[in-house]
């Protein structure tokens, strides 16, 4: 299946074939990026915040943990109340949602750990939730380098059976925005 990343002057769009459309504003992404580069030794995250278009998500803003984040090198609880408020924030100033979660990892681990798996799975079977779709970023710190992996979960209902399908969309460098037109609506 092929993978495809379209970008604009303000966002990028990541897609695999036959897959939701994960579009994440360059401001959200920069966000992740600096948050990471500064928590170099112990992971970081945030909620993402944005719309669900059907199954695509546009990702608009991406939170801090907060002050009250426990951390480590290889776990990550981001502060939940912070992220309340910060949500509520973006609800009421822009009318943008939760549509996903975004971590980093600052061991060698490029994807997603059994833990990350675990919330994701707790996410879509909690009954406060109705997703048909989520997105996940993780981002990897590797000294100088820092490598982004963009996800999406979707709800896979197979005779009866209702399971949550992870697709990588993107794997490599933070994308950088195109000059010119966007191309936002040739999707």
């Amino acid at each position: 299946m092929k993978n495809s990343l379209k970008s604009s002057p303000t966002s990028v769009s990541f897609q695999r074939e036959g897959s939701a459309v994960i579009s994440i504003t360059f401001s959200a992404l920069s966000a992740m990026r600096d948050f990471a580069r500064r928590s170099r030794d112990v992971e970081c995250g945030g909620i993402l915040v944005g719309h669900n278009k059907g199954r695509d998500i546009e990702v608009v803003a991406a939170s801090d943990p907060g002050p009250r984040a426990k951390q480590s090198a290889a776990h990550f609880l981001r502060d939940t109340e912070y992220c309340r408020e910060f949500l509520a924030r973006s609800y009421r100033d822009a009318g943008a949602d939760y549509v996903g979660e975004w971590h980093s990892h600052v061991v060698n681990l490029r994807q997603l750990s059994a833990g990350d798996l675990t919330t994701l799975a707790g996410i879509f079977i909690d009954p406060d939730y109705d997703f048909v779709s989520f997105a996940i970023v993780l981002v990897v710190v590797e000294e100088a380098d820092l490598e982004l992996l963009v996800y999406v979960a979707e709800i896979s209902r197979k005779r009866f059976r209702r399971r949550i399908a992870v697709t990588e969309l993107y794997r490599g460098r933070f994308p950088e925005p195109a000059s010119g037109v966007s191309d936002r609506d040739g999707l």
